[in-house]
């Protein structure tokens, strides 16, 4: 008994370690955005242009990783693009172009978001989201999981469950078991199955239907999708579907444990699959609630930020309260007070993107602009122009829009099929050229 108790403590300790194992590269421009203040003047054009010649077509989201790597979703060539910040391709990355499901069915992205674990995550406007990692395709999968035996902590009982089994599945997310023993396999047809884009989570699996009462889950349209900053173990999506019930909300997604791999490096790692957490924001027209949503973004307080095209405020900030029994949200914005609640503003508010300093950037695809507001919703100036003097926007349809580490605004012109980018002109640095 004592040697399976300390195998069960050196697995834990080893899921834990190798968790944290992949370390971001530390020579990224670290230089803020920073406070908005009175000495900055406008956000300034930079060149190049990305386009065609960058292999983009239709690019319709936009998001940028912990190691600033800039990943595009380019509906017109089912791809997730993936780019450094000079715009240059960097190898690895193939298994993200022409995206097919296990049906070989066309995935066609609209939406792209990346955690701290290097899981990329897409969705495509169905009740899907899929999920691929960088991390293991980088090292590479040894062998995974087909069986294993778990021991009870407290009573000693141990019983052996089948990968992929309900069993299995509960016991592998109940703390009061631990696997002590387990069975792996090298077959390469299953190693492929997670090594390339694979479904995390289908609002038409059994156990969603269970948990998701009160929604028709199947019917799902996933228009926004956002992971938190922190490894917290979720990620969030907005639904469009409508219907008579008014299936408009944010849904909480929560990750399971589905399986145990052994990477070619000798580390086990978890495997993870989603399941419905909660419904974070439900239906309705005020300030605390979701009414058509089209886009969502989180900031590093868990903060959540969507835009919507239903009644009355286009533009939404909801702020997460933990300290009950479960998380409950509050509008972060005053309907009265605050610019950024102000529709008129606004035509087609299609993204909103959060930078590090929580400043809030929202880009409208008939205005063919991005209004920026300070993180107390104070609107502050408008990016898109090739100078402070021109009254005509550079884009023809800006759909999506995201901000750097080094303040840098990058905006997906879906009629163009080009990435503007911009820079606040008092804060240029001297790797960053201007439009000439």
């Amino acid at each position: 008994m004592k040697r399976q108790y300390f195998n069960l403590i050196f697995l834990s300790m080893l899921f834990i370690s190798c968790v944290d194992r992949f370390r971001i590269p530390n020579d990224i421009n670290q230089k803020g955005s920073g406070n908005f203040g009175a000495g900055d003047t406008s956000f300034l054009q930079l060149s190049p242009v990305w386009n065609s010649a960058h292999g983009l077509s239709q690019p319709v989201e936009i998001s940028i990783a912990q190691d600033g790597r800039v990943y595009v979703a380019d509906a017109g060539v089912n791809s997730i693009l993936v780019f450094d910040q000079n715009g240059n391709s960097p190898t690895g990355f193939d298994a993200l172009k022409g995206l097919v499901d296990s049906e070989t069915n066309g995935i066609t992205p609209i939406d792209v978001d990346i955690d701290k674990k290097m899981n990329v995550y897409f969705i495509d406007g169905s009740q899907r989201i899929f999920v691929w990692n960088q991390y293991w395709n980088e090292v590479g999968i040894n062998k995974i999981s087909v069986s294993g035996t778990f021991i009870h902590a407290q009573t000693g009982v141990d019983t052996v469950a089948t990968a992929g089994t309900d069993l299995w599945f509960s016991l592998l997310n109940d703390n009061d078991w631990g696997i002590v023993d387990g069975n792996m396999t090298d077959n390469q047809a299953l190693i492929d199955s997670l090594i390339q884009p694979h479904i995390f989570y289908d609002g038409r699996d059994e156990m969603t239907a269970y948990l998701d009462t009160y929604y028709q889950s199947d019917s799902s349209q996933f228009t926004g999708l956002t992971a938190p900053a922190d490894d917290e173990n979720m990620i969030f999506v907005t639904d469009n579907y409508g219907g008579q019930n008014n299936q408009y909300r944010i849904i909480q997604i929560d990750f399971k444990r589905s399986l145990i791999l052994e990477l070619k490096s000798g580390d086990l790692v978890w495997a993870y699959t989603g399941q419905f957490g909660s419904n974070a924001i439900g239906y309705g027209t005020g300030a605390e609630f979701v009414n058509k949503p089209l886009s969502l973004d989180v900031d590093y307080q868990g903060n959540l930020y969507f835009t919507q095209t239903g009644e009355y405020f286009p533009v939404h900030m909801i702020i997460p309260n933990t300290s009950g029994d479960y998380t409950t949200y509050s509008s972060g914005f005053n309907p009265v007070a605050d610019d950024i609640m102000d529709s008129t503003l606004f035509v087609s508010p299609m993204d909103v993107a959060v930078d590090k300093d929580r400043n809030i950037y929202v880009v409208d695809s008939t205005k063919g602009d991005v209004s920026v507001f300070s993180a107390n919703g104070k609107f502050f100036k408008k990016a898109g122009y090739a100078s402070k003097e021109d009254t005509v926007s550079i884009m023809n349809e800006p759909v999506s829009v995201t901000v750097d580490k080094r303040g840098v605004v990058y905006v997906c012109d879906k009629e163009d099929g080009a990435i503007y980018r911009f820079k606040l002109s008092n804060t240029l640095d001297e790797d960053l050229k201007t439009e000439d």
